[in-house]
């Protein structure tokens, strides 16, 4: 189980904005993010996004003490919960919205639990790095928001992982696949 899949490298607030907006992010939303570092995401979720509630994990004990000290100072401990632990561990089946900047291949070892844990309809927004195998709900290119130099994929669940592309065939197209696949199998038998 990995332990830490990126460095802490704050969001911009600009940025934490747009990621929020982006999801959707509202009053019956839960939003988790995994890597809270400084808790920016989560107090703007609640504050801004009047979100039901947000959830942080962060491996770093310091900076999970700081975002409680944040947290209890600005009277929201009922609606922020902080974790200082490995989000590997954690149960994500309560999120509607996953908040990410993370690398592309921490991303790439989250991806399983993110499609075994999360209900259908859950957001998932990354900072900077794709998710690789999924697909944005971005309908036109690129498949990413640009804001400055920074980059926001935005994922739905399962419609990210589970879109099939289905090239449509004329009858003469049809026809040549099948007699391609006819003397695949036959040959396949004769073998």
């Amino acid at each position: 189980m990995p332990h830490s899949v990126a460095p802490y490298v704050p969001t911009p607030q600009n940025i934490v904005n747009r990621m929020l907006k982006l999801s959707g992010a509202g009053p019956d939303d839960v939003v988790y993010d995994l890597g809270c570092g400084d808790g920016r995401i989560l107090i703007t979720a609640v504050e801004e996004f009047e979100v039901k509630k947000a959830v942080g994990y962060d491996l770093n004990p310091t900076m999970c003490g700081n975002v409680q000290v944040k947290v209890d100072e600005r009277g929201l401990a009922d609606r922020i919960e902080i974790v200082n632990g490995n989000f590997f561990l954690a149960d994500l089946s309560q999120a509607s919205v996953v908040t990410l900047y993370l690398t592309t291949s921490g991303n790439t070892k989250l991806k399983p639990k993110l499609e075994k844990e999360l209900r259908p309809g859950a957001r998932v927004v990354s900072h900077d790095f794709p998710i690789r195998g999924w697909e944005t709900v971005k309908n036109d290119p690129p498949d990413h928001y640009i804001v400055g130099s920074h980059k926001i994929y935005v994922y739905e669940v399962p419609c990210s992982y589970d879109a099939k592309t289905s090239i449509p065939r004329t009858e003469e197209e049809d026809s040549r696949w099948k007699r391609i696949r006819d003397l695949f199998l036959r040959s396949e038998g004769e073998a």
